[in-house]
């Protein structure tokens, strides 16, 4: 490949209203990365790792589940609480509106009307998205030989579990226009995705204790398209008269003009192995203790392909390069990483009476060292990320923190709330004051979580709500002439977000232990049926067989009886239907008087189902 020039160099030589005019069309653009999953709502990602969405009774509990892991969500905040589930159980949760907004305190800064020295002219900036949360399921089953020490239990417990902690797309098409009334556009596509495959095993060998470990595989894929064809400079002509006769659209034809166009396609599949290791104390009948311990992840492959193309035609008059023709196309291919830290959960839950429980978690995440996501990724000197400008593809991490804390109280025999708060603190590298290059959000958080619902015979479903509130720094623009000359483009800005969750969760139990009994209870009348007609079958024959004409006719007899009784069994199964659908149908008029047909009906389907029982 080869080298040119900056494309903020072919920008500077603009001035005045040109440079604002470029800078406010491009300025959504700009912040579209910061929509992208990686700073996307109360869940795990490259920046946050905070999770409230792998099950509704630990996001009502605002993930204070390292110490409860009561339910499935066990398999990602602690493995070790398996063991202590249902012996069959499968679990699931959807967030069904997701709201989060962004707004930035002086975006956008670029020289006023006076032009350069002049008064800065400051934009400020808000964003609003729907990002979509995909759901979560987790199956579970218990296995080995029951034990007396164990409350009768199985000592081991297998589950697994596949998710989307996060999915998004975004995308867009930005028009604008320059002193000569030319249209430029900038169009720009982001899809991320995260997807879990998870199995685990938990083991209670004590009553008292049990642990567990959890096989984690993580596939992300990234897709990130970005197209920009800009005209730039020139000089009006306007001896061809107006409108121009090759370009309608303007008032005068534009000679000697700057043209950029820049097409990037960007794909990349990244393969993480992770495993997280739990460990569950019981301290008597209240106290539990719990700890989850994740070594940094492994990459175990990956892939990123790009496609570049860069084409560049510079004015006679500019002051940089004057007349050079840059054309630059590639289609390399490199690996591809997205490192998981190391991660520490401690938690304890207190059971205050048979209806109250408490717990806490605190939870440390390790750094990680910078580097790319596609590593081996040829750029071109002097310019910007040929894998996208808008594509903050450092992987660089701090070390961060949080805590929760969470409730679950029982109101009724069927029906229990849940409450909690949590911090969701970023560990994205504080990157104060200007710079070259787009860096991840730094957004820390807090917010709160509760939650709703009700659970009979091992099956439940709940519904909650979740609200987070952040401030931190994101990225700005900035189009002074400064800034051009320095090529320090990009600004760290103030930002608050504000994000609400409403979701739905549930679980069905002793399902598994259901269905398969009906199927046995199918299968049982079906045999029975078959026996009974077998039988039936073989009456008859040997009263066919039977030569003592007295002996063949009582047999005769008794095989009518048989059926007499069949049959009447099943009238009396049609009856019972009839009676209890007038029933229905009475409830359904409740208040209202019955009329004698219904009443006669009733009473008649009565009698006859009395007179054919007898």
């Amino acid at each position: 490949m080869r080298t040119g020039t900056r494309l903020w160099d072919r920008v500077r030589t603009m001035r005045g209203g040109v440079v604002t005019s470029v800078c406010l069309g491009l300025l959504a653009a700009f912040f579209a990365p910061l929509l992208s999953p990686d700073s996307a709502g109360a869940q795990a990602d490259s920046t946050h790792y905070q999770t409230l969405q792998l099950g509704e009774r630990s996001r009502g509990m605002a993930g204070a589940f390292t110490a409860f892991a009561a339910d499935g969500a066990a398999i990602w905040f602690n493995p070790a609480g398996l063991p202590l589930l249902e012996p069959k159980l499968l679990q699931g949760s959807l967030s069904l509106i997701q709201r989060r907004t962004l707004t930035y305190s002086g975006a956008l800064v670029s020289d006023g009307p006076d032009g350069p020295g002049g008064e800065d002219q400051v934009e400020d900036f808000k964003l609003k998205s729907n990002p979509n949360l995909p759901g979560f399921a987790v199956a579970s089953f218990a296995v080995g030989k029951r034990k007396e020490e164990l409350d009768d239990r199985k000592p081991l417990q297998i589950a697994i579990s596949a998710f989307v902690l996060y999915n998004v797309s975004l995308g867009g098409d930005v028009n604008f226009q320059d002193e000569f009334l030319r249209t430029n556009s900038l169009q720009f596509y982001q899809d991320d995705r995260a997807a879990y495959f998870a199995a685990a095993i938990g083991h209670r060998p004590t009553r008292n204790f049990s642990w567990g470990i959890t096989l984690l595989a993580r596939n992300r894929v990234i897709e990130h398209v970005e197209t920009a064809s800009l005209t730039l400079g020139g000089t009006q002509d306007p001896s061809r008269g107006s409108p121009c006769p090759t370009s309608p659209t303007i008032p005068f034809c534009v000679f000697d003009a700057t043209q950029i166009s820049r097409n990037t396609v960007f794909k990349m599949n990244s393969w993480d192995l992770s495993l997280r290791i739990g460990l569950l104390n019981l301290i008597g009948k209240r106290w539990r203790l719990g700890l989850m311990f994740q070594p940094p992840g492994l990459n175990v492959g990956g892939k990123s392909n790009l496609r570049f193309e860069l084409t560049d035609v510079v004015s006679s008059n500019s002051p940089i390069n004057p007349g050079l023709s840059d054309s630059v196309f590639g289609t390399p291919e490199s690996g591809a990483r997205s490192p998981i830290p190391w991660e520490l959960r401690l938690g304890v839950s207190y059971v205050i009476s048979s209806k109250v429980v408490v717990a806490a978690d605190v939870q440390f995440v390790g750094r990680v060292p910078d580097g790319s996501i596609a590593p081996g990724t040829p750029q071109l000197e002097g310019r910007a990320n040929t894998s996208g400008i808008l594509l903050a593809d450092s992987t660089k991490r701090d070390f961060t923190w949080n805590v929760s804390f969470g409730s679950e109280i029982q109101i009724t025999k069927f029906l229990f709330t849940r409450f909690g708060f949590l911090t969701d603190n970023s560990s994205a590298p504080d990157a104060s004051g200007a710079g070259e290059f787009i860096r991840p959000p730094k957004i820390d958080r807090y917010g709160f979580s509760a939650s709703v619902g009700g659970a009979k015979n091992g099956k439940g479903l709940s519904a909650g709500v979740s609200v987070l509130f952040g401030k931190g720094t994101a990225n700005g623009l900035d189009f002074r002439n400064e800034a051009f000359e320095n090529d320090t483009n990009f600004l760290r800005v103030p930002v608050k977000e504000r994000i609400l969750i409403i979701s739905v969760g549930g679980d069905i139990g002793q399902t598994a232990d259901v269905v398969k009994t009906s199927i046995k209870a199918k299968k049982s009348r079906e045999e029975i049926e078959a026996e009974e007609e077998a039988e039936r079958e073989a009456e008859a024959a040997d009263m066919e067989s039977e030569t003592d004409p007295d002996l063949k006719a009582a047999k005769q007899r008794a095989i009518e009886a048989q059926q007499e009784v069949k049959d009447a069994e099943e009238r009396a199964k049609e009856v019972e239907k009839e009676v209890q659908e007038l029933e229905r149908q009475k409830k359904i008029r409740a208040g209202e008087n019955l009329d004698p047909d219904d009443q006669g009906a009733i009473q008649g389907a009565t009698q006859s189902g009395i007179e054919t029982i007898r």
